[in-house]
Protein backbone atom coordinates (compact mmCIF):
# COMPACT_ATOMS: atom_id res chain seq x y z
CA UNK A 1 0.00 0.00 0.00
CA UNK A 2 1.31 3.43 -0.90
CA UNK A 3 1.26 6.52 1.66
CA UNK A 4 -0.95 8.30 -0.73
CA UNK A 5 -3.53 5.61 0.12
CA UNK A 6 -2.04 5.14 3.62
CA UNK A 7 -2.41 9.22 4.75
CA UNK A 8 -5.30 9.42 1.96
CA UNK A 9 -3.31 13.22 1.36
CA UNK A 10 -3.46 14.91 -2.15
CA UNK A 11 -0.12 14.73 -3.88
CA UNK A 12 -0.18 18.64 -4.17
CA UNK A 13 -1.36 19.99 -0.89
CA UNK A 14 -2.11 23.62 0.32
CA UNK A 15 0.07 24.25 3.20
CA UNK A 16 -2.57 25.13 5.48
CA UNK A 17 -4.26 22.72 4.26
CA UNK A 18 -1.97 20.22 3.98
CA UNK A 19 -1.02 20.68 8.10
CA UNK A 20 -5.06 20.53 9.24
CA UNK A 21 -4.89 17.18 7.42
CA UNK A 22 -1.53 15.99 9.41
CA UNK A 23 -3.40 16.35 12.36
CA UNK A 24 -6.84 15.02 11.54
CA UNK A 25 -4.66 11.94 10.10
CA UNK A 26 -2.72 11.38 13.47
CA UNK A 27 -5.95 12.25 15.38
CA UNK A 28 -7.65 9.88 14.05
CA UNK A 29 -5.06 7.17 15.76
CA UNK A 30 -4.91 8.55 19.05
CA UNK A 31 -1.72 11.11 17.82
CA UNK A 32 -3.39 14.82 17.30
CA UNK A 33 -1.37 16.17 20.41
CA UNK A 34 2.18 14.78 19.20
CA UNK A 35 1.53 15.81 15.43
CA UNK A 36 0.20 19.37 17.19
CA UNK A 37 3.34 19.95 18.58
CA UNK A 38 5.59 18.91 15.40
CA UNK A 39 3.23 21.08 13.31
CA UNK A 40 3.93 24.05 15.38
CA UNK A 41 7.78 23.21 15.62
CA UNK A 42 8.36 22.42 12.07
CA UNK A 43 6.06 25.61 11.24
CA UNK A 44 8.75 28.02 13.33
CA UNK A 45 11.68 25.65 12.19
CA UNK A 46 14.66 27.56 9.51
CA UNK A 47 13.18 25.84 6.29
CA UNK A 48 17.11 24.21 5.46
CA UNK A 49 17.58 22.96 8.92
CA UNK A 50 14.28 20.71 9.22
CA UNK A 51 15.91 17.60 8.68
CA UNK A 52 18.43 15.14 7.14
CA UNK A 53 17.58 11.77 6.03
CA UNK A 54 19.95 9.40 4.35
CA UNK A 55 18.20 6.94 1.99
CA UNK A 56 19.46 3.56 1.98
CA UNK A 57 20.62 2.48 -2.18
CA UNK A 58 18.05 -0.70 -1.88
CA UNK A 59 15.30 1.06 -0.76
CA UNK A 60 15.46 3.68 -3.22
CA UNK A 61 15.49 0.44 -5.97
CA UNK A 62 12.51 -1.04 -4.00
CA UNK A 63 10.33 1.59 -2.82
CA UNK A 64 10.99 4.76 -4.95
CA UNK A 65 7.40 5.85 -5.81
CA UNK A 66 6.82 5.47 -1.70
CA UNK A 67 9.61 7.83 -0.56
CA UNK A 68 8.70 10.55 -3.34
CA UNK A 69 5.22 10.59 -2.36
CA UNK A 70 5.81 11.42 1.35
CA UNK A 71 8.52 14.21 0.43
CA UNK A 72 6.20 15.74 -2.52
CA UNK A 73 3.97 15.95 0.09
CA UNK A 74 6.16 17.53 2.51
CA UNK A 75 6.64 20.44 -0.18
CA UNK A 76 3.08 20.61 0.12
CA UNK A 77 3.95 21.73 3.60
CA UNK A 78 7.17 23.87 3.21
CA UNK A 79 9.39 21.69 4.76
CA UNK A 80 12.25 20.74 2.61
CA UNK A 81 14.58 17.51 4.24
CA UNK A 82 17.56 17.14 2.86
CA UNK A 83 18.51 13.85 1.11
CA UNK A 84 21.61 12.05 1.30
CA UNK A 85 21.66 9.16 -1.43
CA UNK A 86 23.94 6.02 0.24
CA UNK A 87 26.12 4.47 -2.45
CA UNK A 88 27.99 0.86 -1.99
CA UNK A 89 31.56 1.65 -1.86
CA UNK A 90 31.90 4.18 0.85
CA UNK A 91 34.86 2.42 3.48
CA UNK A 92 32.33 4.05 6.74
CA UNK A 93 29.36 1.59 6.31
CA UNK A 94 27.58 1.22 9.75
CA UNK A 95 24.18 2.93 10.00
CA UNK A 96 23.06 1.48 6.71
CA UNK A 97 24.45 -2.06 6.86
CA UNK A 98 24.95 -3.99 3.03
CA UNK A 99 22.40 -5.60 2.11
CA UNK A 100 22.37 -9.27 1.14
CA UNK A 101 21.12 -8.60 -2.30
CA UNK A 102 23.66 -5.80 -2.35
CA UNK A 103 26.56 -8.59 -1.15
CA UNK A 104 29.84 -7.26 -0.17
CA UNK A 105 31.05 -4.08 -1.85
CA UNK A 106 32.60 -4.82 -5.07
CA UNK A 107 35.46 -2.81 -7.05
CA UNK A 108 33.67 -1.22 -9.35
CA UNK A 109 35.32 1.73 -12.14
CA UNK A 110 34.90 5.05 -10.78
CA UNK A 111 33.23 6.10 -13.87
CA UNK A 112 30.55 3.69 -12.99
CA UNK A 113 29.78 4.70 -9.90
CA UNK A 114 29.47 7.88 -10.61
CA UNK A 115 27.16 6.93 -13.40
CA UNK A 116 24.92 4.93 -11.02
CA UNK A 117 24.84 7.70 -8.70
CA UNK A 118 23.81 10.37 -10.88
CA UNK A 119 20.73 7.86 -12.14
CA UNK A 120 19.75 7.36 -9.03
CA UNK A 121 19.22 11.12 -7.68
CA UNK A 122 17.97 11.67 -11.07
CA UNK A 123 15.21 8.77 -10.58
CA UNK A 124 14.14 10.13 -6.98
CA UNK A 125 14.17 13.69 -8.19
CA UNK A 126 11.78 12.44 -11.38
CA UNK A 127 9.77 10.50 -8.65
CA UNK A 128 9.24 13.55 -6.63
CA UNK A 129 8.14 15.84 -9.27
CA UNK A 130 5.77 13.03 -10.52
CA UNK A 131 4.11 13.14 -6.85
CA UNK A 132 3.61 16.72 -7.46
CA UNK A 133 6.42 17.82 -5.53
CA UNK A 134 10.05 19.83 -6.12
CA UNK A 135 13.31 18.63 -6.07
CA UNK A 136 16.79 19.35 -7.11
CA UNK A 137 20.30 17.23 -7.52
CA UNK A 138 23.26 18.06 -5.83
CA UNK A 139 26.53 16.85 -6.69
CA UNK A 140 30.07 17.92 -5.70
CA UNK A 141 29.26 21.64 -5.50
CA UNK A 142 28.61 21.31 -1.56
CA UNK A 143 33.01 20.60 -1.12
CA UNK A 144 34.98 22.81 -1.41
CA UNK A 145 38.05 22.26 -3.89
CA UNK A 146 40.41 19.47 -2.73
CA UNK A 147 38.22 18.12 -0.20
CA UNK A 148 39.89 15.55 1.02
CA UNK A 149 38.66 11.97 -0.25
CA UNK A 150 36.35 11.06 3.19
CA UNK A 151 36.68 7.27 2.32
CA UNK A 152 40.17 7.35 4.36
CA UNK A 153 39.67 5.92 8.14
CA UNK A 154 41.04 8.86 9.50
CA UNK A 155 39.31 11.84 8.34
CA UNK A 156 36.10 11.37 9.98
CA UNK A 157 32.47 13.05 9.54
CA UNK A 158 33.87 16.08 11.85
CA UNK A 159 37.17 16.84 9.71
CA UNK A 160 34.55 16.61 6.65
CA UNK A 161 32.15 18.86 8.10
CA UNK A 162 34.79 22.04 7.82
CA UNK A 163 34.85 21.36 4.18
CA UNK A 164 30.87 21.51 3.41
CA UNK A 165 29.11 24.49 1.53
CA UNK A 166 25.59 24.79 2.42
CA UNK A 167 24.91 27.66 0.30
CA UNK A 168 23.50 25.44 -2.80
CA UNK A 169 21.24 23.49 -0.14
CA UNK A 170 20.03 26.83 0.88
CA UNK A 171 19.78 27.67 -2.52
CA UNK A 172 17.68 25.20 -3.32
CA UNK A 173 15.22 25.13 -0.67
CA UNK A 174 15.27 29.01 -1.39
CA UNK A 175 13.10 27.83 -4.24
CA UNK A 176 11.44 25.27 -2.88
CA UNK A 177 13.20 22.38 -3.68
CA UNK A 178 14.28 19.27 -1.91
CA UNK A 179 18.30 19.31 -2.17
CA UNK A 180 19.03 15.59 -2.95
CA UNK A 181 22.86 15.07 -2.36
CA UNK A 182 24.81 12.63 -3.77
CA UNK A 183 28.06 12.13 -2.07
CA UNK A 184 30.79 12.90 -4.94
CA UNK A 185 33.16 15.15 -5.11
CA UNK A 186 36.32 16.85 -7.11
CA UNK A 187 39.73 15.27 -5.91
CA UNK A 188 43.01 17.78 -6.26
CA UNK A 189 43.88 15.99 -10.00
CA UNK A 190 39.88 17.83 -10.82
CA UNK A 191 38.65 14.18 -11.01
CA UNK A 192 35.19 13.53 -9.66
CA UNK A 193 35.38 10.74 -6.67
CA UNK A 194 31.93 8.95 -4.88
CA UNK A 195 32.84 9.27 -1.62
CA UNK A 196 31.10 7.93 1.81
CA UNK A 197 27.38 8.48 2.19
CA UNK A 198 27.57 7.84 5.77
CA UNK A 199 30.22 10.87 6.76
CA UNK A 200 28.57 13.35 3.99
CA UNK A 201 25.24 12.68 6.02
CA UNK A 202 26.69 13.03 9.59
CA UNK A 203 29.11 16.02 8.43
CA UNK A 204 25.33 17.72 7.23
CA UNK A 205 24.35 16.83 10.95
CA UNK A 206 26.95 19.16 12.32
CA UNK A 207 26.67 21.85 9.80
CA UNK A 208 23.03 22.44 9.50
CA UNK A 209 22.15 21.47 13.04
CA UNK A 210 18.70 19.63 11.96
CA UNK A 211 15.98 18.38 14.58
CA UNK A 212 16.23 15.19 13.46
CA UNK A 213 18.48 12.69 11.51
CA UNK A 214 16.10 9.61 9.84
CA UNK A 215 18.37 6.91 8.07
CA UNK A 216 15.72 5.20 6.04
CA UNK A 217 16.38 1.24 4.40
CA UNK A 218 14.43 -1.57 3.99
CA UNK A 219 15.24 -2.79 7.69
CA UNK A 220 13.12 -0.42 9.09
CA UNK A 221 15.16 0.00 12.70
CA UNK A 222 17.49 -1.83 15.41
CA UNK A 223 16.65 -4.97 16.04
CA UNK A 224 18.01 -7.80 19.31
CA UNK A 225 19.45 -11.15 18.32
CA UNK A 226 15.76 -12.44 18.97
CA UNK A 227 14.14 -9.86 16.00
CA UNK A 228 12.17 -7.42 18.30
CA UNK A 229 12.50 -3.99 17.62
CA UNK A 230 14.41 -1.33 19.34
CA UNK A 231 12.00 1.23 20.18
CA UNK A 232 13.31 4.11 22.27
CA UNK A 233 17.05 4.01 23.13
CA UNK A 234 18.58 6.94 25.36
CA UNK A 235 22.15 7.47 25.13
CA UNK A 236 22.15 8.46 29.23
CA UNK A 237 20.40 5.55 30.82
CA UNK A 238 19.79 2.81 28.05
CA UNK A 239 23.41 2.87 25.83
CA UNK A 240 25.65 0.96 28.47
CA UNK A 241 23.45 -1.76 29.43
CA UNK A 242 22.45 -2.21 25.68
CA UNK A 243 26.24 -2.60 24.08
CA UNK A 244 27.58 -5.01 27.19
CA UNK A 245 24.06 -7.05 27.13
CA UNK A 246 25.16 -9.19 23.94
CA UNK A 247 21.63 -8.47 22.50
CA UNK A 248 22.23 -7.14 19.20
CA UNK A 249 24.12 -8.77 16.53
CA UNK A 250 27.26 -7.38 15.13
CA UNK A 251 25.35 -4.92 12.25
CA UNK A 252 23.11 -3.57 14.93
CA UNK A 253 25.43 -2.93 17.06
CA UNK A 254 27.85 -1.14 14.30
CA UNK A 255 24.39 0.75 13.68
CA UNK A 256 23.78 1.85 17.80
CA UNK A 257 27.62 2.99 17.74
CA UNK A 258 27.25 4.91 14.87
CA UNK A 259 24.29 6.87 16.09
CA UNK A 260 26.02 7.22 19.36
CA UNK A 261 29.05 8.71 17.61
CA UNK A 262 27.25 11.59 15.83
CA UNK A 263 24.98 12.19 19.21
CA UNK A 264 28.24 13.09 20.74
CA UNK A 265 28.66 15.46 18.24
CA UNK A 266 25.72 17.09 17.86
CA UNK A 267 24.03 16.21 21.20
CA UNK A 268 20.62 18.13 20.59
CA UNK A 269 19.77 15.64 17.61
CA UNK A 270 17.48 12.99 17.17
CA UNK A 271 18.64 10.13 15.48
CA UNK A 272 15.99 7.73 14.15
CA UNK A 273 15.89 4.30 12.04
CA UNK A 274 12.64 3.51 10.26
CA UNK A 275 11.32 2.18 6.55
CA UNK A 276 10.44 3.95 3.81
CA UNK A 277 6.70 3.72 4.33
CA UNK A 278 7.02 5.61 7.44
CA UNK A 279 8.69 8.64 6.82
CA UNK A 280 5.73 10.63 8.28
CA UNK A 281 5.33 9.22 11.27
CA UNK A 282 9.13 9.57 12.02
CA UNK A 283 8.74 13.27 11.50
CA UNK A 284 5.21 13.80 13.44
CA UNK A 285 5.06 11.35 16.06
CA UNK A 286 7.14 11.08 19.42
CA UNK A 287 8.13 7.66 19.06
CA UNK A 288 7.41 7.05 15.00
CA UNK A 289 7.44 3.53 14.27
CA UNK A 290 11.00 2.14 14.23
CA UNK A 291 14.18 2.95 16.14
CA UNK A 292 14.27 6.51 18.11
CA UNK A 293 17.49 7.10 19.57
CA UNK A 294 18.26 10.26 22.02
CA UNK A 295 21.48 11.97 23.89
CA UNK A 296 18.96 12.11 27.21
CA UNK A 297 18.88 15.16 29.38
CA UNK A 298 20.83 16.24 32.71
CA UNK A 299 18.61 17.10 35.08
CA UNK A 300 19.42 19.64 37.69
CA UNK A 301 18.00 20.88 41.34
CA UNK A 302 18.08 24.52 42.59
CA UNK A 303 16.18 25.41 45.72
CA UNK A 304 15.97 29.15 45.43
CA UNK A 305 15.60 31.24 41.99
CA UNK A 306 19.05 32.84 43.01
CA UNK A 307 20.88 29.80 41.99
CA UNK A 308 19.34 30.24 38.20
CA UNK A 309 19.91 32.17 35.41
CA UNK A 310 16.56 33.93 35.78
CA UNK A 311 16.39 35.47 32.21
CA UNK A 312 16.29 32.09 30.76
CA UNK A 313 14.26 30.33 33.12
CA UNK A 314 11.37 33.64 32.27
CA UNK A 315 11.67 32.61 28.57
CA UNK A 316 11.47 28.79 28.90
CA UNK A 317 7.92 29.30 30.89
CA UNK A 318 7.04 32.46 28.77
CA UNK A 319 7.82 29.63 25.61
CA UNK A 320 6.47 26.49 27.39
CA UNK A 321 3.15 27.96 27.90
CA UNK A 322 2.49 30.69 25.42
CA UNK A 323 2.23 33.73 27.44
CA UNK A 324 3.93 36.48 29.55
CA UNK A 325 5.35 35.54 33.47
CA UNK A 326 3.70 38.25 36.07
CA UNK A 327 6.77 40.71 36.53
CA UNK A 328 7.20 39.24 40.35
CA UNK A 329 7.26 35.58 39.61
CA UNK A 330 11.06 34.92 41.24
CA UNK A 331 10.20 36.73 44.48
CA UNK A 332 8.38 34.22 45.72
CA UNK A 333 11.12 31.33 47.02
CA UNK A 334 10.28 28.10 45.53
CA UNK A 335 10.99 24.37 47.32
CA UNK A 336 13.22 23.41 44.47
CA UNK A 337 13.52 23.86 41.10
CA UNK A 338 14.09 20.77 38.62
CA UNK A 339 15.59 22.05 35.55
CA UNK A 340 17.24 20.73 32.18
CA UNK A 341 20.88 22.12 32.55
CA UNK A 342 20.48 24.42 29.06
CA UNK A 343 16.90 25.31 30.41
CA UNK A 344 14.53 23.39 27.72
CA UNK A 345 12.42 22.18 30.68
CA UNK A 346 11.76 22.83 34.19
CA UNK A 347 9.15 22.06 37.04
CA UNK A 348 8.77 24.74 40.35
CA UNK A 349 7.36 22.97 43.27
CA UNK A 350 6.49 25.58 46.29
CA UNK A 351 5.65 24.77 49.64
CA UNK A 352 1.53 24.99 50.44
CA UNK A 353 1.07 22.52 53.34
CA UNK A 354 3.44 20.63 56.33
CA UNK A 355 4.27 18.02 54.44
CA UNK A 356 2.24 18.51 51.04
CA UNK A 357 3.59 20.75 48.24
CA UNK A 358 2.41 22.73 45.18
CA UNK A 359 3.89 21.81 41.43
CA UNK A 360 3.65 25.21 40.26
CA UNK A 361 5.26 25.02 37.35
CA UNK A 362 5.73 22.00 34.64
CA UNK A 363 6.79 23.13 31.30
CA UNK A 364 9.24 21.81 28.05
CA UNK A 365 10.07 24.93 25.80
CA UNK A 366 7.97 24.32 22.38
CA UNK A 367 11.02 23.18 20.63
CA UNK A 368 12.09 20.46 22.65
CA UNK A 369 8.04 19.06 23.61
CA UNK A 370 8.18 15.08 22.10
CA UNK A 371 12.18 14.46 22.75
CA UNK A 372 11.33 12.72 25.64
CA UNK A 373 12.16 15.64 28.53
CA UNK A 374 9.06 15.63 30.97
CA UNK A 375 9.69 11.96 31.56
CA UNK A 376 12.85 12.56 33.69
CA UNK A 377 12.12 15.69 35.03
CA UNK A 378 8.69 13.68 36.92
CA UNK A 379 11.35 11.33 37.93
CA UNK A 380 13.32 14.08 40.28
CA UNK A 381 10.08 15.28 41.18
CA UNK A 382 8.56 11.78 42.46
CA UNK A 383 12.20 10.89 44.23
CA UNK A 384 12.01 14.10 46.65
CA UNK A 385 8.14 14.82 47.02
CA UNK A 386 5.74 11.69 48.21
CA UNK A 387 2.69 14.30 48.74
CA UNK A 388 2.33 16.63 45.92
CA UNK A 389 -1.07 18.63 44.23
CA UNK A 390 -1.31 20.51 41.14
CA UNK A 391 -3.92 21.63 38.78
CA UNK A 392 -4.23 22.54 35.32
CA UNK A 393 -6.37 24.31 32.99
CA UNK A 394 -9.06 21.86 31.25
CA UNK A 395 -7.67 22.67 27.61
CA UNK A 396 -4.12 21.50 28.83
CA UNK A 397 -2.80 19.14 26.05
CA UNK A 398 -0.93 17.07 28.91
CA UNK A 399 -3.97 16.56 30.91
CA UNK A 400 -4.33 12.83 29.81
CA UNK A 401 -0.38 11.68 30.64
CA UNK A 402 -1.03 13.91 33.97
CA UNK A 403 -4.16 10.97 34.62
CA UNK A 404 -1.55 8.40 34.02
CA UNK A 405 0.58 9.68 36.59
CA UNK A 406 -1.82 10.78 39.14
CA UNK A 407 -3.46 8.83 42.03
CA UNK A 408 -6.46 11.01 42.27
CA UNK A 409 -8.18 14.01 40.22
CA UNK A 410 -11.27 16.33 40.68
CA UNK A 411 -12.82 18.72 37.67
CA UNK A 412 -13.92 22.04 38.56
CA UNK A 413 -15.38 24.76 36.47
CA UNK A 414 -12.30 26.60 36.49
CA UNK A 415 -9.14 23.81 36.76
CA UNK A 416 -8.86 20.12 36.45
CA UNK A 417 -6.90 19.39 39.88
CA UNK A 418 -4.91 16.55 40.48
CA UNK A 419 -2.94 14.64 43.61
CA UNK A 420 -0.35 12.09 44.47
CA UNK A 421 -0.58 10.79 47.42
CA UNK A 422 -2.91 12.70 49.74
CA UNK A 423 -5.65 11.13 51.48
CA UNK A 424 -9.27 12.22 50.86
CA UNK A 425 -9.15 14.17 54.32
CA UNK A 426 -6.56 15.82 52.72
CA UNK A 427 -7.40 16.34 49.97
CA UNK A 428 -10.87 18.03 50.60
CA UNK A 429 -9.06 20.79 52.64
CA UNK A 430 -6.88 21.63 49.79
CA UNK A 431 -9.06 21.84 46.31
CA UNK A 432 -10.12 25.73 47.49
CA UNK A 433 -6.89 26.54 48.50
CA UNK A 434 -5.53 25.31 45.46
CA UNK A 435 -8.47 26.72 42.95
CA UNK A 436 -7.46 30.24 44.07
CA UNK A 437 -3.72 30.57 43.78
CA UNK A 438 -3.17 33.44 41.61
CA UNK A 439 -2.33 33.13 38.32
CA UNK A 440 1.44 33.98 37.26
CA UNK A 441 1.44 33.00 33.47
CA UNK A 442 -1.44 35.13 31.94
Amino acid sequence: MTNQNRFNLPTEPVPSRGYDQVIDFFSNIGLRREAEMYVRMFRDVVPWRFAVVLIAADTLRRSVRTVALDLAYLCGLNLYPVIVLDNLQGSERNLVPVSAEDGPPKNVPAGQRIRRLSAMNERLVSAVEEAGGRAGGIFNEIFKLNTPLADSPDFDFRRLAEHIILQPIKRAVKNRHIPVVSPVLMDSRGQMRVTSAEKVSKALCMRIAPQKFIVISEGGGLFDRDGTLLRNIILSTDYKSLADSGRLDGAASRQLEAGVRLLRAVPNLTVQFASAGSLLYELFTVKGQGTYIRAGHEIRSARSFEELDCAKLRELLEDGFGKKLVDDYFEEKPHRVFYERHYHGVIVVKPLAGDIFYLDKFVVGRKWQGEGMGAPLWRELTKYYAKIIWRASPGNPINRWYLDQTEGFQRTEEWNVYWIGLTPQEVGGLIERVKNIRRTVV
